[in-house]
């Protein structure tokens, strides 16, 4: 697969991910990504990341995190962030969201 095909695929399964509100569902070691877990204080974050070659590289970000303040009850925000880079720039953005 080429980097636009592979980044194109990403997108399908995070919009998968966001209809059925699921982030579980996003799985991406069968097209090389690694999973990072990082410890932030959100309630879940990862990072998944796949080095295409030595310039080019996809990066996923997934951050789970209470909305709520005082007084207020509010669902969980889901958010997805995907960057197709080459070299230091971003050719592509991909975000997308949900709420449970």
């Amino acid at each position: 697969m080429e980097n636009k095909e592979i980044f194109e695929e990403v997108k399908r399964r995070i919009q998968r991910s966001c209809e059925t509100k699921d982030h579980a569902i996003l799985e991406l070691s069968d097209l090389g990504f690694k999973k990072e877990d990082v410890n932030d204080g959100r309630l879940i974050h990862y990072q998944f990341k796949l080095n295409i070659d030595p310039t080019s590289k996809i990066e996923i970000d997934f951050r789970c995190y209470d909305q709520s303040g005082p007084f207020q009850n509010l669902p969980d925000m889901n958010k997805f962030t995907a960057h197709l880079k080459e070299g230091n720039e971003i050719i592509e953005t991909y975000q997308d969201t949900y709420e449970d």
